[in-house]
């Protein structure tokens, strides 16, 4: 049995890579619309496979880790994308960066996701406090700049009187 060359080892794991960063796309897409849609239930077992996918991905690294130690990657370059410059893999590169991209985008999009999950979990209390005039809870410490105390709607309500 013939142990597969290093670039050979590296397009596997693009292949690997790729499909997980797939799936986890998918999944963001899929918890996005059904948090659009407002279905609870269903956002939360979303998030459940999502964890699971990302789980995965985050696997990934050990793999590349791997490669990037292995006694036949080439000495020079501290990432995939350096190593397989320093060989002339261009495709190789270039799908590599492609892929880094869409890890990027991805990540931007699940940080997008959990922030606007984060303030619809608690939009109804937010409008209650604020139409009960309650006081908002501070996200900084604004009284030991001395300022004002901020104020919930009431204050907004009675102001806009």
């Amino acid at each position: 049995m013939q142990i597969p060359t290093w670039p050979a080892r590296v397009v596997e794991y693009l292949d690997d890579l790729e499909i997980a960063v797939d799936t986890v796309q998918k999944m963001i897409a899929d918890t996005r619309l059904k948090t659009k849609v407002g279905s609870a239930n269903e956002v939360g077992d979303s998030a459940a496979e999502l964890l699971g996918a990302v789980t995965q991905l985050e696997s990934m690294v050990e793999n590349r880790e791997r490669l990037l130690s292995d006694e036949h990657a080439p000495p020079t370059g501290t990432t995939l994308i350096e190593k397989l410059d320093s060989l002339d893999e261009v495709e190789l590169v270039n799908r590599s960066r492609a892929i880094a991209a869409t890890i990027a985008s991805t990540h931007t999009a699940a940080v997008s996701l959990f922030v606007c999950q984060y303030h619809l979990a608690n939009y109804s209390q937010d409008v209650l406090r604020l139409l009960a005039g309650i006081d908002t809870p501070s996200t900084y410490d604004r009284s030991s700049k001395g300022e004002n105390k901020q104020r919930g709607g009431g204050r907004l309500f009675n102001d806009a009187a």
